[in-house]
């Protein structure tokens, strides 16, 4: 990774102007090159379909999440998207205005709710999925079967630590 950003100009320095000792070296902290290159893929793929579909992103996540999983309850998508219980409850509640989700009940807990997609919302994810397939293909494409091999599990590895520190917290 570069020590520097590119193109990037040389300013002048102020004598009030302070920076850490040592400082971060963001360069080659792991937490942030995954960080940008989460939002550089988001950038390129899921953006693109939350502006195709009029929608916002955590509205999209919603409905991607029932779209790729099936019925879901919103804990279970708060979960699986990293999302908040509040931001699910907005976004399900703006899916149901706009008629993509109902809420239906579930046998062994009445007091639970069952999201799940209309006829309208699976149009709109049958229409998304195949540019979803092409962007995730091409990505995956840059790697070849031991990469990517790799790449998954060390994913594994950083989630599994991840969720441990969480716990942690």
């Amino acid at each position: 990774m570069p020590d520097k950003i590119k193109d990037e100009p040389d300013l002048p320095q102020d004598a009030r102007g302070k920076m850490p000792e040592p400082p971060l070296d963001l360069y080659n902290h792991l937490p942030f090159q995954i960080g940008m290159l989460t939002n550089l893929i988001r950038q390129v793929t899921s953006d693109f379909y939350v502006q195709k579909s009029g929608l916002s992103a955590r509205e999209w996540r919603v409905l991607a999440m029932l779209g790729c999983q099936g019925p879901m309850i919103p804990a279970q998508i708060a979960t699986a998207t990293g999302m908040d219980r509040a931001t699910i409850t907005r976004a399900v509640s703006r899916l149901e205005a706009l008629g993509y989700v109902f809420t239906g009940g579930d046998k062994a807990d009445r007091r639970r709710k069952v999201l799940y997609l209309t006829e309208k919302a699976v149009e709109i994810c049958d229409e998304i999925r195949p540019i979803m397939e092409v962007q995730g293909q091409e990505l995956q494409n840059v790697l070849n079967k031991t990469e990517l091999k790799y790449y998954y599990q060390i994913m594994d590895k950083l989630q599994v630590k991840a969720k441990q520190m969480l716990v942690e917290l």
